[in-house]
């Protein structure tokens, strides 16, 4: 899942106020800034998202750590996942498919991905999708710790799911429902 912030916020070592926290156990973070998860998000009752990045944040290694907590109220959740539909589709690095060597490994057909972001190469090499698997087709789920962030390209993927997680600003909003697409 990807953490998108919309209002300046601290994200925390610990759901507390702020201002109950020292300088080590907290983190400014701008608008506009994004965090990969590398978990589910636990929705606390206290208004916060507890959440595991990808990588570790912190001041110094005995404060660095990949647990944080972040305001509801500031941050969208986003979560789209795609079905890829040609067998042998190569994951790789970067988005070059004229590349051999950056082929992290081949997706079997029907094989459920979790995207992230996209980019547009040009008119030839069209929209790349920045992702990772998360399941086989047969829903067994993909996971290791050594999981790489790849890239895909959208002519082998097939977009199945896409939800947005607005905190306590609202509920979930699907394609052609009402409130989509939502206000940011």
């Amino acid at each position: 899942m990807k953490i998108l912030v919309h209002t300046h916020t601290i994200i925390k070592a610990r759901p507390l106020a702020a201002q109950e926290l020292q300088s080590h156990e907290k983190i400014e973070v701008p608008v506009g800034v994004s965090f990969l998860t590398s978990s589910n998000i636990d929705d606390l009752e206290n208004g916060h998202y507890r959440m595991q990045l990808n990588s570790d944040l912190g001041s110094g290694d005995p404060n660095r750590r990949d647990f944080w907590y972040v305001p509801k109220v500031h941050v969208d959740i986003l979560q789209c996942i795609a079905k890829v539909k040609t067998e042998g589709l190569n994951f790789r690095i970067f988005p070059n498919p004229r590349d051999s060597t950056n082929i992290i490994q081949k997706l079997s057909l029907g094989t459920f991905v979790e995207i992230f972001d996209g980019n547009y190469i040009n008119t030839t090499l069209g929209l790349w999708w920045c992702g990772r698997p998360i399941c086989t087709a047969e829903q067994h789920q993909i996971w290791s710790p050594e999981l790489q962030v790849g890239w895909m390209s959208s002519k082998h993927l097939e977009l199945t799911d896409l939800k947005v997680t607005r905190g306590n600003r609202g509920g979930w909003f699907f394609e052609g429902e009402p409130g989509y697409p939502p206000n940011l």
